[in-house]
């Protein structure tokens, strides 16, 4: 059994050394021939899912948007995953092949993913749409009533900024901007409430940065009780809160290219 098991590690070792022999770096691609590639033509694939494959994501994200690699993978250590995508051209039924790669680091993290051929990567570039996309978020399922701390955040708030910044994180090829704006409704002074806006749009901030994504891109500004929702008459009351709700609200902007 001993000796059993050392043969297998010594062909584990050696498995990964091959491997890691062969493996690319992004100064030296190593393509895989055509007929290793499990599908024939090229999988035909949306080019936003393609887009959303940046730096700093992992390669189960990317096997969320990407699907598993299309030749073997290896038994482990394997850095790198390739892809043979099939793409429509807009000219009728003409379609385009293209090798892509994926190179992962030691933590198994995307840092850098490469074209075979120049006229697949111009062909996803003109593709590429900048527009700025806004998400709003009822600051009362975040946020305790009137607070606007790091501790004062809800657990299903934090659920949902987690999934925020994963959709901020992965759903764009490139992000120029985020903006976070809190707004409160009209009740107190305008100084409190512009006070607790831009606190609220602070720790949301935080909580994305937390979350990976880049402080220098975000942006938290405060706006008080302006641009209301809904306008309720009546002074403060249980009955008025409820329906000034909707004024209570985190909007986040992203401003990128899918």
């Amino acid at each position: 059994m001993k000796r059993l098991i050392m043969g297998l590690a010594a062909l584990a070792a050696m498995v990964m050394g091959a491997n890691a022999s062969a493996q690319s770096t992004a100064d030296n691609l190593i393509w895989p021939d055509l007929n290793s590639y499990h599908v024939i033509t090229g999988d035909l694939i949306n080019p936003p899912n393609v887009r959303r494959v940046v730096t700093g994501i992992s390669k189960k994200q990317v096997r969320l948007l990407l699907n598993n690699p299309h030749t073997s993978e290896g038994l482990a250590g394997v850095h790198e995953w390739d892809y043979l995508f099939s793409f429509l051209t807009g000219n009728g039924s003409e379609r385009v092949s293209c090798q892509y790669k994926v190179l992962f680091n030691k933590d198994m993290i995307v840092t850098s993913t490469h074209w075979r051929d120049e006229v697949c990567a111009r062909f996803m570039a003109d593709k590429v749409v900048n527009q700025t996309h806004s998400m709003t978020l009822g600051a009362d399922g975040l946020f305790a009533f009137g607070r606007s701390g790091w501790a004062d955040l809800q657990a299903s708030g934090r659920a949902r900024l987690g999934e925020l910044a994963m959709q901020i994180k992965t759903g764009f090829s490139k992000v120029r901007q985020v903006t976070v704006s809190g707004y409160t409704d009209r009740i107190g002074s305008a100084a409190d409430n512009m006070k607790l806006s831009q606190a609220r749009a602070e720790t949301v901030k935080q909580f994305l940065v937390s979350e990976g994504v880049s402080e220098s891109l975000i942006r938290a500004v405060g706006r008080g009780a302006s641009e209301p929702v809904v306008n309720c008459a009546g002074a403060k009351s249980p009955s008025v809160i409820e329906c000034l709700a909707p004024n209570r609200r985190i909007v986040v902007s992203v401003n990128g290219d899918k």
